[in-house]
């Protein structure tokens, strides 16, 4: 099995090593940017594709690994300069966001198409290859050669999903909520420490431990058994001492954290009296 790859950034860099290390055979790759695929050559001692027909005529797999915004574009020239050499080829993209859908019109060419996601950030090469064998893979598309790709994963030892094309966007926003959100969850925390006078870096070390043993209580108790704080306690007299304070030092994060504190409520095993009182004290103009 070949397996070529169209874009040489982090992810299908990053792909194509975790495929090479476990005996897997990259063709090559071909990306408009020439230094990217010079990288990527010498990380996966595969070929440089000057020429995109030449990569699929080579490949019977081929990984889109552009940005998002590029995969209709490369569909477009993928059916320009390469429709005749498409027959029993395996596409597939590795964007999150998309569905299969936006390579259908390949399939004409009878061709099979896809979308196969890694459940994981890539913010460098090294680092995204190594948690790649624990990575959780998402793939939807032709029904036809979709054993193929599972049996890829197979050989990899990564467990998938195999979910609905229409399912595809709502995936992503799970994802995203976890990854990017969380990010964003932290960012708030540390900028209450930041009030105090506790700058960025001491804060993230003070709360790593706190953040790992509650990603450790979430793996190991599932999400409502592993809340704790003045919600899952129902202390009413805490929550309202957070939003006077809030409201008083920093007054545009108290909408957010009414919003969190009301979600949380959904998850916590507040008695229905107490889930009301909570709710009518979030609410209230303080």
């Amino acid at each position: 099995m070949n397996i070529g790859f169209i874009g040489a950034g982090k992810v299908g860099i990053s792909f194509g090593m975790y495929l090479n290390a476990n005996g897997i055979h990259v063709s090559g790759y071909f990306s408009e940017n020439l230094e990217d695929t010079k990288l990527a050559s010498v990380k996966t001692q595969s070929k440089i594709y000057i020429d995109l027909k030449d990569l699929i005529c080579d490949s019977d797999i081929i990984f889109i690994t552009t940005s998002d915004d590029s995969i209709e574009l490369v569909k477009d020239n993928i059916i320009k300069e390469a429709s005749d050499n498409l027959k029993h080829k395996i596409i597939a993209h590795m964007s999150g966001s998309y569905s299969s859908d936006i390579l259908k019109e390949l399939i004409v060419y009878d061709c099979y198409t896809y979308s196969v996601h890694p459940l994981q950030s890539f913010a460098e090469i090294d680092s995204s290859v190594d948690k790649l064998s624990g990575t959780m893979f998402t793939i939807e598309g032709s029904e036809e050669k979709i054993l193929v790709l599972e049996q890829l994963l197979k050989k990899l030892e990564n467990k998938y999903f195999k979910i609905d094309t229409q399912n595809k966007e709502l995936y992503h926003v799970g994802a995203c909520v976890v990854s990017n959100y969380l990010v964003t969850l932290i960012d708030l925390g540390l900028s209450f420490f930041k009030e105090i006078g506790i700058n960025e870096s001491d804060g993230m070390d003070a709360l790593s431990p706190l953040i790992d043993g509650t990603l450790e209580n979430i793996k190991r108790l599932g999400t409502k058994n592993a809340l704790t704080g003045p919600i899952a306690r129902g202390d009413v007299e805490t929550i309202e001492s957070h939003m006077r304070s809030i409201k008083t030092n920093t007054p545009d994060k108290l909408m957010f954290y009414k919003l969190m504190a009301l979600k949380t409520l959904d998850i916590s095993s507040n008695t229905p009296e107490n889930v009301e009182k909570i709710k009518n004290i979030i609410k209230k103009v303080i």
